[in-house]
């Protein structure tokens, strides 16, 4: 990009006007431009704290409703008290009581999508007996905010627009001319994407939106009945992975899906498995429907800068753990969701699943061929069924927690560590190898970054973090207690997950941890290494390629998601209609 400089007016005449105020901003490489805005023009003014009458209610409302997150009689005591101390100076509090606390809170223009319901039941064919299953005759509530609305309020937030790609692009370094891959819009997928819509005569200029989902049930109490619930997530490809990783708002909470249930006689049954993959399916199907016109016609949508754009939607990313996967591809269990390798052999090469190809096996095969030779459920339809340019096997996020911190390093390695110790040792032995084991782990010298384990890695549950944190230290641990080639397998893993400069590398260290893993098969220590969660690992090359960094779709996101959406609304409420109480809560 070229500049031409010019002399400013001020050089060129010696007597002007003053210059009215402005605001300056530098930008560019290297920040060696600036840009001076007209003041005169902001859209608000600093000062304008609406729909609060200043500073000071709106950062009483966010003590109160956010940090503290105070029920409603402690607001009104607190206000009470507050009104007391104020009256001998003829003053008022804030607010009168929590009632006006929530309607200030309730005016803030952003935000503030209505939910609404539907109600979905079995409409398929009944048993003739006495005896019918309750739930082919039960209703389900699915609830749900509109995600069109919703996606166009995360396009017009004005906290994005530093951190917002508005068109595909590709990287390259300029001393290597070395192909970076960062940010969702950096990845081949919406770069494809973007080919097909180009096609369109209506698309000239338009700007490509990725619709980014993400589902997981989540129990809020472990000591009470109907503990579980199933919220639906929703974000957009443009904002940066960054973004979307804190707590900035860019993955919303858009739906609470049904959780069907029935009684022990019938829950194994084919129909009931078969509804329950039905019913998540339909229920996506009908949220996302206001997606359908914008995703073959543009729409004029406002984005955070100030601008109106022409919007084209896609169906992006579904964020998601292995049991999801399954549900979402309507495969059968131990099977992949994106290649067609055979379930007992994962580990050979396979060709990509498609929908294509996935439609002509139902237009040839029987389902029982289907679900043995394909491990395709055919019964089911997928929710993608409805939108354009999608394909569920290829939509399949990578999911850095649940395949490999917490599936393959702790399920998978550390177990089987354990397991050759007492495999080869006997119980004794091995037990007292693994207390040095432990010790070492205490004993591990402190440092910033590094996390100490004063117990050894023997707690009883383990979190995301805890295995991120073990990940670090476990090497030097277990050195001289097992093999060589044991310690070469758990190299070439972690050199796998750190090492994300280079694409190359990361299928260099694949390909060292499947030669090295084999010594585990060599010894008994397990059967077959046809495990889901560490094939994936197979894949993450190509979806580095298509989607970018894996980070910025990791399910560590919706499950921190739970905790600000489900679980504190949850600890909040008096247990009684909780989700009502949640769903005023992520309005």
């Amino acid at each position: 990009m070229f500049y031409l400089t010019v002399p400013s007016e001020d050089a060129c005449h010696s007597s002007v006007p003053p210059a009215p105020e402005v605001d300056a901003e530098f930008y560019g490489m290297g920040k060696n431009l600036y840009r001076n805005y007209h003041a005169g023009l902001n859209e608000q003014l600093p000062d304008d704290w609406s729909p609060f009458r200043n500073r000071t209610e709106f950062e009483t409302a966010e003590f109160l409703y956010s940090r503290a997150q105070m029920s409603a009689p402690n607001i009104n005591t607190l206000l009470d008290l507050w009104a007391a101390s104020l009256l001998k100076h003829g003053d008022m509090p804030p607010f009168a009581d929590h009632k006006d606390l929530y309607k200030t809170i309730d005016n803030i223009p952003i935000g503030g999508v209505n939910w609404q319901s539907f109600k979905i039941q079995y409409s398929g064919e009944k048993p003739d007996i006495p005896d019918v299953p309750s739930w082919m005759n039960q209703q389900f509530d699915v609830w749900y905010r509109d995600p069109r609305e919703v996606a166009r309020n995360i396009l017009a937030n004005l906290d994005y627009v530093n951190d917002f790609d508005y068109r595909p692009f590709r990287e390259y370094s300029v001393s290597k001319d070395e192909r970076h891959y960062q940010d969702f819009m950096s990845g081949d997928w919406a770069w494809q994407q973007a080919d097909m819509i180009a096609t369109d005569p209506d698309a000239l200029g338009a700007t490509f939106v990725p619709i980014i989902l993400g589902s997981d049930k989540t129990t809020v109490s472990v000591g009470t009945r109907n503990n579980e619930y199933y919220p639906l997530y929703l974000s957009i490809g443009n904002v940066h992975n960054n973004v979307r990783r804190v707590h900035r708002d860019a993955l919303c909470l858009v739906g609470f899906l049904a959780i069907p249930k029935t009684t022990n006689g019938h829950k194994e049954t084919e129909e009931f498995r078969d509804f329950r993959r039905q019913i998540f399916h339909s229920s996506l199907a009908k949220i996302l429907e206001t997606f359908k016109n914008p995703m073959s016609k543009p729409e004029i949508a406002r984005f955070g800068d100030g601008h109106y754009r022409r919007v084209f939607y896609g169906l992006g990313p579904y964020i998601a753990d292995y049991e999801e996967q399954v549900l979402l591809t309507s495969i059968v269990r131990n099977w992949c969701p994106r290649c067609l390798a055979p379930h007992g052999k994962l580990d050979e090469d396979a060709l990509c699943r498609c929908e294509a190809h996935r439609e002509a096996l139902f237009e040839e095969e029987t389902s029982d061929v289907l679900r043995c030779d394909f491990g395709i459920v055919g019964s089911i339809v997928p929710f993608t069924n409805d939108f354009p340019r999608a394909n569920i096997h290829q939509l399949i996020a990578p999911d850095i927690l649940h395949q490999i911190i917490k599936g393959c390093f702790k399920d998978h390695l550390v177990t089987w560590v354990e397991k050759y110790l007492h495999h080869v040792h006997g119980k004794r032995e091995a037990e007292c190898r693994m207390d040095d084991i432990d010790q070492r782990l205490a004993a591990a010298t402190p440092f910033t970054g590094l996390r100490r384990f004063p117990q050894g890695r023997g707690f009883k549950q383990w979190t995301g973090d805890d295995s991120k944190a073990l990940m670090k230290i476990y090497l030097p641990a277990i050195e001289g207690h097992i093999p060589t080639d044991v310690i070469r397998t758990f190299r070439a893993f972690l050199e796998n997950v750190i090492t994300e400069d280079t694409i190359s590398q990361i299928e260099d260290a694949l390909c060292r941890f499947h030669h090295y893993r084999s010594i585990f098969l060599r010894l008994g220590v397990v059967p077959t290494f046809s495990l889901p969660r560490q094939h994936s690992m197979k894949h993450y090359p190509d979806l580095t390629r298509l989607f970018g960094a894996p980070n910025g779709l990791c399910s560590s996101m919706t499950e921190n998601k739970h905790i600000k959406a489900v679980k504190q609304p949850w600890r909040r409420s008096n247990k009684y209609n909780v989700l009502g109480l949640m769903l005023v809560t992520n309005q």
